[in-house]
């Protein structure tokens, strides 16, 4: 944690482990956003405490879970939030989803052996894109074209409707709800301060600057710290992690490719390939260890969940922390 935050007196929570979109729209204290939100997406309410909050509080899918989802008139309503495009967004959401289903069966006492037929709620799954990456304002992702042979002879389908959040980008969805246009500046903000100063500073500068100019304000004003270390811990989850996987995957299947040509044989390329993969597997194994270990030393991260999410034993970071 940035030591000149600390010195300015403000308290942090670090047992606090959501991010920052999760606390604006997932949180018991903020369904007025969560209401806002669901009716800019086309839903009809005008009460948030018709909503019923359904996140899984354990963790069940790379660390993390799933970002927001609740109950109301009749819909089963899942949200994820990104900052980097992941075409596998609709296995996440399978996943989630049959979670949640065994939630809601549990909630209201039912169960899939009843001769009765039972009634669902109907889902809805929508990712929040707010990352650097150029991507249309609305598109869908299908579970079907993860399969092998793609949709045929498929008995399922699940559909992500992914929305560009980034400001300039879906209007009609930002205009319609204030807290998540707030959001989007914010990150905005937080994505161009980081060009010049450190990661810390970027956070504390976009949140002065969203309170100067009137964006979210109150919750900015009272939750300043907080929001400041929500965001690292979500940069150093989501950005940091996937990003260096897939450039040392990358990196990897480069080397092999390369060591596979120079041997000008046909096993010389399948055995540089492995050998390049196992590479950067290690190359990237060795970074998240490293920066598991840092966050335990900074107390950004607990012991537990740092092996929760960077995926370590307890001796395997402690050796580190001990060396």
């Amino acid at each position: 944690m940035n030591m000149a935050i600390e010195e300015k007196g403000l308290a942090v929570n670090r047992s606090y482990k959501d991010t920052l979109f999760r606390r604006l729209f997932g949180d018991e204290t903020c369904k007025g956003n969560a209401m806002s939100l669901y009716n800019a997406l086309g839903g009809s309410c005008d009460d948030p405490a018709d909503l019923t909050f359904t996140t899984i509080e354990g963790v069940i899918y790379m660390g993390r879970k799933n970002d927001v989802s609740f109950l109301v008139d009749g819909e089963l309503i899942l949200w994820e939030h990104q900052s980097s495009v992941n075409p596998n967004m609709p296995l996440r959401g399978l996943i989630h989803l049959a979670q949640l289903y065994n939630k809601h069966l549990d909630l209201y006492g039912l169960s899939v052996y009843s001769s009765r037929r039972l009634t669902l709620p109907s889902p809805r799954y929508y990712v929040f894109y707010a990352g650097p990456a150029e991507v249309e304002d609305r598109f869908e992702l299908r579970l079907s074209e993860l399969f092998a042979d793609g949709a045929n002879n498929s008995c399922a389908e699940l559909v992500a409707t992914v929305i560009n959040i980034n400001e300039g980008h879906s209007p009609e969805v930002l205009e319609a709800c204030e807290t998540l246009a707030g959001y989007a500046h914010f990150v905005s903000l937080a994505r161009t301060y980081s060009r010049t100063y450190a990661r810390s500073e970027a956070v504390d500068l976009a949140v002065r600057q969203c309170i100067r100019e009137g964006v979210l304000t109150d919750f900015f004003t009272e939750n300043r710290a907080e929001v400041i270390d929500l965001f690292l811990t979500e940069w150093d989850e989501e950005k940091y992690r996937d990003l260096l996987r897939r450039e040392a995957e990358e990196d990897g299947y480069a080397a092999g490719e390369a060591e596979g040509r120079k041997e000008g044989r046909k096993e010389g390329r399948k055995e540089g390939r492995k050998e390049g993969r196992k590479e950067g597997r290690d190359e990237v194994r060795n970074e998240f260890l490293l920066k598991a270990v840092h966050q335990v030393r900074e107390g950004r991260l607990a012991l537990e969940d740092a092996t929760n999410i960077f995926g370590f034993s307890q001796k395997e970071i402690l050796a580190l922390l001990e060396g």
